[in-house]
């Protein structure tokens, strides 16, 4: 088991770390973890990369994996050499709920804004829609009558994405 104290960084912020992860997929040293929204956010964590290698997480309170993120696997858990291969972090979509504006109106963006931190959920702003995680598509019933007030100036839709939360969201989820 390969244990990983700190990322390289991110092929999305670093055009050297994208370069290095297309050498590594060519010379076939390349290999996939892919991880929920959820299981990026712990410190310790224990998986397995797509072809089963494992990988234990043990990262400092704070640090948080991303999309992108890059570690490398140089030695393994008894210090023996493995051939430094390159692991790329890729964060499962799941499904979200988003809410679109049918005009611009700052009363409803505040309560829109409101209900839905009333029920911790992070949020994406992205292109005058707001999009959060839900669990299950029945939620959007629950958010239908959240919003019954304001129902006919939003439109809702249930998608399955990459779920990125507006940087300067650290809530809790219940």
């Amino acid at each position: 088991m390969l244990i990983v104290n700190t990322i390289l960084g991110n092929m999305y912020k670093d055009d050297q770390l994208a370069k290095k992860i297309e050498d590594s997929k060519e010379q076939g040293k390349f290999r996939r973890l892919s991880l929920s929204r959820i299981e990026m956010e712990k410190t310790r964590l224990r998986k397995k990369t797509d072809d089963g290698f494992d990988i234990g997480f043990v990262l400092e309170p704070g640090i948080k994996l991303h999309h992108g993120d890059v570690i490398s696997e140089s030695v393994d858990s008894r210090n023996a050499y493995t051939g430094d291969e390159t692991i790329l972090i890729e964060q499962l979509p799941e499904k979200t709920l988003t809410v679109k504006f049918k005009q611009n109106d700052k009363n409803l963006f505040l309560l829109v804004g409101h209900i839905i931190g009333n029920r911790h959920r992070p949020i994406s702003i992205r292109n005058e829609t707001i999009s959060f995680p839900i669990h299950d598509n029945s939620e959007m019933e629950l958010f239908e009558r959240l919003f019954h007030e304001v129902i006919h100036k939003i439109d809702l839709s249930i998608d399955e994405q990459r779920f990125i939360p507006h940087t300067s969201m650290d809530v809790h989820e219940h």
